[in-house]
């Protein structure tokens, strides 16, 4: 490296928030079937990143417009949810994936350059392994 010396650093922060008394059916898909929701979360380059749902670990840059749904995991959602947002033109910024074992349920974030209408919404949620979502504006 002809002399140079080069520092990398980072600073990473972990935070855990719970949820409690939620009418959402996301704790449901918990393993311990309880009420409340842990969400997990660090700062990664001075962006704040959802880092887990519950016991379901993801990567979600906590930016821009996000759609989280809950589902069972089967072959062919990302490419369902993907073909409803791009019939709408609504481009994907990214998708992040998260279960616990194959073939159970997931927690699926999606992040969204447009806000997506109601319509979009609904169809979305009217996909059969879709148990629940909600849009996040952040």
């Amino acid at each position: 490296m002809n002399g140079m010396a080069f520092l990398v650093s980072f600073f990473v922060f972990e935070s855990q928030v719970k949820l409690f008394h939620l009418e959402s059916k996301f704790a449901s898909a918990i393993p311990d079937h309880t009420s409340e929701i842990t969400l997990e979360g660090k700062v990664k380059d001075g962006v704040p990143h959802l880092s887990k749902v519950g016991s379901f670990s993801v990567d979600v840059s906590l930016e821009g417009s996000i759609i989280l749904c809950r589902q069972v995991d089967q072959p062919g959602m990302i490419g369902k949810v993907g073909s409803v947002l791009g019939e709408e033109n609504i481009n994907i910024s990214f998708m992040s994936v998260g279960r616990i074992s194959p073939r159970q349920h997931a927690v699926m974030a999606i992040g969204v350059d447009d806000e997506p209408s109601k319509a979009v919404l609904q169809k979305l949620g009217g996909i059969a392994a879709i148990e629940e979502l909600v849009f996040l504006k952040l």
